[in-house]
């Protein structure tokens, strides 16, 4: 196999023209040149809504979708593994484009499926992509290194298994519907996840990985509220190349709950019901975010410097 091409000549394509094109209709068919073999995991576990509607749209686009994922919600795990511990892995089937296809639910963390799905479902044959998402609040700044949808991409990565997070964030004027335009957005996200992918697709030569080795994609789709508080596709910015912020997302507090130890550990949002403190980092997601843009962020994943994505953002093409 060929050595993968460097992350700006990968990416560049599907910067340009991939945003306003999936904004354009949930239903816009892409070109499906080749079906990719896709295997998909969720933090939010099997059932997760996310899931559902990116493994329908994948398949729809006429790719191959295996499905492995936690049986129950495992959110905040990161790049947790379980260890000397029994798992229980439950295969089921659902429909992928009229072809029965492979679902998983493993008792165990997102990075456990990712491994479990890698090794035990897939075995010799590895996957042309690992997605993990769609997570449903966005996993930006801080909460990277927090989150089991980025956890699952970057266990893959690891692997040498080209991958992607997806998030879709929640809006803080919408939270007295329970983010019901989250939900409203979820289409859109889903469509342009599947125009992303099939723009690395359709620029990869022959035999070339989809991705550069041990670098993850971190791809967070805004929520954008019209005076009506209704979430409008027109209103969302192209995609940017972001790095990864400083910003708070979710900051944990205690409250003591008896005398004997017990405490309860509440998830407070940023914004919500604390204040966010200004985001110091340049090119933020989280700014990225803000701003109503995409937030596409490249992941090293070996512990080497954070990949370069500058000169990208002077030729991406705005509208």
């Amino acid at each position: 196999m060929r050595a993968p091409r460097p992350l700006g000549l990968f990416l560049l394509a599907s910067f340009l023209g991939a945003g306003t094109q999936a904004q354009a209709s949930p239903e816009s068919s892409s070109a499906a040149e080749r079906p990719l073999r896709i295997l998909l995991t969720s933090d939010d576990g099997i059932n997760a809504s996310g899931l559902r509607l990116l493994r329908d749209t994948l398949c729809a686009a006429g790719h191959q979708v295996i499905v492995v994922a936690p049986s129950a919600d495992r959110s905040g795990s990161s790049g947790a593994l379980s260890l000397n511990v029994y798992l229980r892995a439950t295969r089921s089937e659902f429909s992928c484009g009229g072809t029965p296809a492979q679902a998983w639910a493993v008792t165990g963390t997102p990075s456990d499926s990712v491994l479990f799905g890698l090794s035990a479902v897939l075995g010799d044959v590895p996957p042309d992509l690992v997605v993990s998402g769609m997570n449903s609040g966005q996993n930006v700044g801080r909460a990277v290194n927090h989150s089991g949808t980025v956890g699952a991409a970057v266990t893959a990565a690891e692997e040498g298994v080209p991958s992607m997070a997806v998030s879709i964030s929640i809006h803080m004027q919408d939270a007295s519907t329970g983010f019901s335009q989250t939900g409203a957005a979820a289409p859109h996200a889903a469509a342009f996840v599947r125009e992303l992918i099939a723009q690395l697709r359709d620029t990869a030569r022959p035999g070339e990985a989809l991705l550069p080795d041990r670098v993850a994609l971190n791809v967070n789709y805004p929520v954008v509220l019209d005076a009506e508080g209704k979430f409008d596709p027109a209103l969302v910015q192209p995609p940017r190349v972001t790095s990864v912020g400083h910003g708070e997302v979710v900051r944990p507090r205690y409250y003591r709950v008896d005398a004997n130890g017990l405490y309860y550990s509440a998830g407070h949002i940023c914004g919500l019901d604390l204040s966010c403190a200004p985001e110091p980092q340049k090119d933020a997601d989280t700014t990225a975010l803000e701003q109503g843009a995409i937030s596409i962020t490249p992941l090293a994943v070996d512990g080497s410097a954070r990949p370069g994505q500058g000169w990208l953002n002077s030729r991406l093409r705005r509208p």
